[in-house]
């Protein structure tokens, strides 16, 4: 129902209607709770009074139990051990009680020697939780839910001594209750629809259960609150609990008597609440279809009433202001006449009229709204996205997906100075510039970069036009410098669109602002990035030698191990040290030693492959990771670096420095190791064996688990 119609007569006179029948829906939901909380105490105590049966039931099965191990431990083929004959009389007495799933007797030593099921071999019980204490009380013990070894079906094992009549034991006899027959109880208890019946020992292991009784057989209770519940109250009780089947059921419960504490088992039944409340629901329902009719009937009258006293002209003006409220900003209500409701038709009408010029004027200030809240969540988008750059490659693809849907409608350019800061280069383009010519250009070219400010041509068929303007140029456009600390970092260039095209629009001040805003963010994140470039080059890379230092390659190894490991690749580690460099040292001096380390460094660059790595590892030794290197491959590179660093020429103020030789360990992945540190020991206890071998030799890992030499050279 509209607001309108609840704020009209017709409305207000059904309501009271309404609200005349409410006193009487209250006592009727009150009674039909009252009814609920009885039927709740019913089915729980329906519920306590099954478990209570069923225990019954169950007692009266363990008695029986109790009574057969009473007569086997006086059978004399089980006082006098005789196994063929006490298995024969053991089967007989199978085949009249199948509820077992097997009986016999168990030698002292826990080795069965009378079962009613045929051994298949030596069967000992042992290790059996039963047996033992069965041993050392000498009284009738239940094992709770195990697996009987000789038939291998779920059981609920009674165990007693047999002792002679000077007291000595002579054997443990044993009566296992079939778990699958438990839920046969179920047939007899007659349980309403939905209910549940379980049976659960001490430790809270499913005996039995009703439904679904042989996936849950030795597993825990599903549900955890329900043993809580008991094991809480150590008895009978009572509780409201949902199943695991997200049924909400009323449980009872009693304990089967006569078991200890520790080997009691419980009894529960749970009755669903949907069953429970049955009768309850019925008469409710009956109830409120009684009300319904009574108060369909009322309305009936009064809106009768009402439609011989409410006017036409109402019903005109109603509708109006439906359409008017529906959006229909031209509805009107065009009332004749000079009584209350026409004044309020003409007044209707003034107010539609007023509303209409306002909605058109909030509908365009709240297009330019959210034109600007997008343009500001892209513009810290790409804050965001320039800020977590690393290099400037990324900044570039980053500002050439946002600032296409930024100037979604123009076309434009992000250009970068050279390295010389002679030239000008396009790293982002959209829209029409992105096809166009002017990718390169001086930056005098550009009337933006020769003022330092931005430059606008709001015609560009009258204005001064900047030569790198794609060809045909654009309506309008705008160039902005991109400068940051002082520092002219590029340009940004925004076309507009010729005014006849579907995309055509001017180049509005506020696109204009935004153009200097989003260039103002740009030339910052660059900056930013830049010197974030800057920063990590000089934090991975030595400075002597250019090679990553000993940080990055403990970075990056472990990461080349796992990529290795995930795609089934080889890969190596060489581990290098020039020979008798502290002789270089010693005989010229320090500079010697560093133009040599330089040039080591030169000659690891020229001949190793862009994806491998190559790391001062300290001092006068290397480290060189090879991606998708076999031993083979990585022993032969190592070769080629040791000859090239025979035929290298260091030269330092006119010195000749060497010539030296370079001693290398290989290991590779996973042959000598399946972790970077592993394959870093196994490299250079290599490099050491190359050492103690002469130096000037190329020297593979051994096995990984052979034992390497503990002292370094």
């Amino acid at each position: 129902m509209s607001r309108i119609a609840l704020s009209s007569l017709r409305s207000r006179l059904l309501l009271l209607v309404l609200l005349a029948l409410v006193p009487a829906l209250a006592l009727i939901l009150v009674t039909a709770w009252e009814q609920r909380q009885l039927a709740a105490a019913e089915a729980e105590e329906s519920a306590l009074r099954l478990a209570r049966l069923a225990a019954s039931d169950q007692e009266r099965l363990i008695e029986g139990a109790r009574a057969l191990l009473i007569g086997l431990a006086q059978l004399p083929d089980v006082q006098a051990p005789a196994a063929g004959a006490c298995s024969a009389q053991a089967a007989a007495i199978h085949r009249r009680f199948p509820v077992y799933t097997n009986l016999g007797a168990i030698a002292p030593a826990g080795d069965v020697f009378c079962s009613a099921v045929p051994l298949r071999g030596p069967v000992s019980l042992a290790d059996r939780g039963y047996f033992s204490r069965t041993l050392e009380t000498r009284d009738v013990v239940v094992s709770g839910y195990v697996v009987d070894r000789v038939s291998g079906k779920p059981a609920l094992t009674l165990a007693s001594p047999a002792v002679d009549g000077a007291g000595t034991l002579r054997a443990v006899v044993f009566v296992g209750l079939d778990l699958a027959w438990l839920p046969q109880l179920v047939k007899t208890a007659q349980l309403p629809t939905g209910s549940s019946f379980l049976i659960s020992d001490a430790a809270g292991l499913v005996l039995a259960r009703h439904p679904d009784s042989a996936g849950w057989i030795g597993q825990s209770v599903p549900e955890p609150a329900l043993m809580r519940a008991i094991h809480r109250q150590q008895g009978e009780g009572k509780a409201q609990v949902t199943g695991a089947d997200g049924v909400p059921r009323f449980f009872g419960w009693a304990p089967v008597r006569g078991l200890p504490p520790a080997e009691r088992l419980y009894v529960s039944v749970g009755i669903s609440r949907d069953a429970a409340f049955v009768e309850a629901n019925r008469v409710l329902l009956r109830t409120l279809l009684s009300l319904a009719l009574v108060g369909a009937v009322a309305l009936a009258v009064a809106a009768l009433g009402g439609h011989l006293i409410v006017f036409g002209r109402l019903r005109t003006l109603v509708r109006a202001a439906e359409l008017l409220s529906a959006g229909d900003l031209g509805a009107r209500a065009r009332v004749e006449g000079a009584d209350e409701i026409a004044v309020l038709g003409r007044s209707f009408d003034a107010m539609a009229d007023r509303l209409a010029a306002m909605v058109k004027g909030e509908q365009r200030a709240k297009e330019d709204l959210e034109e600007r809240v997008s343009e500001l969540d892209l513009l810290n988008r790409l804050g965001e996205l320039l800020q977590a750059c690393l290099t400037l490659e990324e900044a570039y693809a980053v500002l050439e997906r946002v600032l296409k849907d930024l100037f979604r409608f123009e076309s434009g350019a992000v250009f970068a100075c050279s390295t010389s800061r002679s030239l000008i280069e396009a790293v982002a383009r959209w829209g029409a510039a992105a096809s166009g010519s002017g990718g390169v250009f001086a930056i005098e070219e550009c009337w933006a970069l020769r003022s330092g400010r931005p430059h606008l041509v709001e015609d560009t068929r009258s204005g001064p036009l900047c030569t790198h303007l794609p060809s045909p140029p654009p309506a309008a456009c705008i160039c902005v410098p991109l400068v940051a600390q002082g520092e002219a970092l590029g340009l940004l260039y925004i076309g507009a669109p010729p005014a006849g095209t579907p995309a055509g629009r001017p180049l509005s001040e506020a696109r204009r602002r935004l153009a200097e805003a989003v260039a103002e963010q740009v030339a910052l994140g660059l900056a930013n990035v830049k010197l974030r470039e800057v920063l990590r080059s000089q934090s991975i890379r030595d400075p002597l030698t250019g090679l990553f230092n000993r940080r990055y390659m403990e970075e990056t190894l472990e990461r080349e191990v796992r990529r290795s490991q995930r795609a089934g690749r080889p890969m190596a580690v060489i581990m290098a040290d020039i020979d008798h460099f502290k002789l270089i040292n010693d005989n010229f001096d320090h500079d010697a030693g560093d133009a040599m380390l330089r040039e080591m460094g030169a000659l690891f660059q020229r001949n190793l492959r862009r994806e491998d790595i190559a790391c001062r590892y300290g001092g006068e030794e290397f480290v060189l990771v090879l991606h998708d290197a076999s031993l083979e491959d990585a022993a032969k590179r190592a070769e080629d670096l040791r000859d090239g660093v025979k035929q290298m020429r260091v030269s330092d103020r006119g010195r000749i420095v060497g010539p030296v030789t370079l001693s290398l360990g290989v290991a590779t992945f996973p042959e000598h190791g399946i972790t970077g540190e592993a394959l870093l020991h196994a490299a250079d206890a290599a490099l050491y064996r190359a050492k103690r071998r002469g130096r000037d030799r190329v020297t593979t890992a051994e096995p990984a688990g052979t034992p390497r030499p503990g002292e370094r050279r």
